[in-house]
């Protein structure tokens, strides 16, 4: 970027500084997904007592987005937010590569977090078709994923020429670099939003509750805007390259908000235990005396029922005893990996749950 004179500018001019706005505007979505993460892990360990995949890459992903806070921070303190004709000549190159750093670290972050919500979706949905596109889907934003970090680190060759400006070195345009790889977080980030189309739609639910499973599941389109904001703010940046660092804190800002955004989204499934505990909990705390009072049929009832819990079922061939005849059984599958409820009540016949079908087969004994 060629510097524009300071000679004849306006004092108030070279004095104005969006870093704060920035660093506040980075610092609150930030802090608000920390919050969501914290209260998924809580809902995760505390309610359903298990820690999948999908949990172990946000709480990654959140590690990372704080190290990419951190790491804007030091671009706008290097530089950004403030007007190019202001700022000295000697920090370019601390900025030019705190900057490449800081579009690495974000490629790097945006990724874990699509692998959470694959990881997910997977939990979700076993069903081989699903998976088969659940793993073209993670073929895919790998592939993205690569070419952006190739696109990146081989913008200029070497990549010193992007601070030293030396002629015999060889650079994309800034225009190619940006508006290419922001295209392609779009594209990502779409696809993460229509995978639990599927799911949502196959469900045996009223429509007014897929439509609520639809709000809460695809709560990534929040992520997709973001996408879409930035895009929008990184075109001054290319069109005014005179005063590109200016325009380049709008950029960090929604920088961090558009991976707050995914992380929030990715996490509210999760979060739905809390509540879902809360009303079975109010719901067995007012059942509770009818069910004591009623203990006595039920154990006399229960003498003669022959429902086996799927819990207490593995892959195995062996006797159900559900009364006083044998019955032969082999089972193949089992309770299901997923302890997801995707739409929580009072009473659990009218939850949704998604689980893997257990196939039974059973014959009686001839003894």
């Amino acid at each position: 970027m060629a510097a524009v004179p300071p000679q004849n500018l306006p004092a108030e001019f070279l004095a104005e500084d969006r870093r704060p706005q920035t660093i506040v505007g980075m610092a609150v979505p930030t802090g608000i997904a920390g919050i969501v993460v914290l209260t998924r892990v809580y809902a995760r360990w505390r309610h359903i007592q298990k820690f999948g995949l999908d949990d172990a890459l946000i709480c990654a992903a959140m590690a990372v987005n704080i190290v990419l806070l951190a790491v804007m921070i030091m671009v706008l303190r290097h530089g950004a937010g403030r007007h190019l004709a202001a700022l000295n000549p000697a920090n370019a190159p601390l900025l030019y590569k705190w900057l490449v750093a800081g579009q690495l670290i974000y490629m790097f972050n945006l990724y874990i977090c699509r692998l959470s919500g694959l990881a997910f979706y997977a939990r979700l949905n076993s069903m081989p078709r699903y998976v088969f596109y659940l793993r073209l889907s993670f073929a895919f934003i790998t592939a993205v994923y690569v070419a952006q970090t190739l696109i990146i680190a081989l913008q200029c060759i070497p990549l010193s020429t992007l601070w030293t400006r030396d002629p015999r070195g060889k650079c994309i345009s800034t225009m190619v670099v940006n508006i290419v790889t922001a295209t392609m977080t779009i594209i990502c980030d779409s696809i993460i939003l229509l995978l639990p189309i599927n799911i949502i739609w196959t469900v045996r639910a009223k429509l007014a509750r897929k439509i609520a499973l639809a709000i809460v599941l695809c709560f990534g389109v929040f992520a997709v805007v973001t996408s879409v904001c930035r895009l929008l703010a990184m075109l001054p940046v290319v069109n005014k390259p005179n005063d590109a660092t200016w325009y380049f804190s709008v950029v960090l800002a929604w920088s961090s908000a558009e991976i707050s955004a995914a992380i929030i989204a990715l996490s509210l499934p999760a979060l739905k235990a809390l509540f879902g505990s809360a009303l079975k909990d109010k719901s067995s705390s007012n059942d509770s005396n009818s069910n004591s009072n009623s203990n006595g049929g039920s154990r006399s009832q229960g003498a003669n029922n022959s429902d086996v819990p799927l819990n207490r079922v593995t892959n195995k061939t062996g006797r159900v005893y559900g009364d006083v005849k044998g019955y032969s059984h082999s089972v193949r599958g089992g309770r299901s990996a997923s302890e997801e409820v995707l739409w929580a009540t009072s009473t659990d016949d009218e939850s949704i749950q998604v689980q893997r079908t257990v196939r039974v087969t059973y014959k009686r004994d001839k003894s």
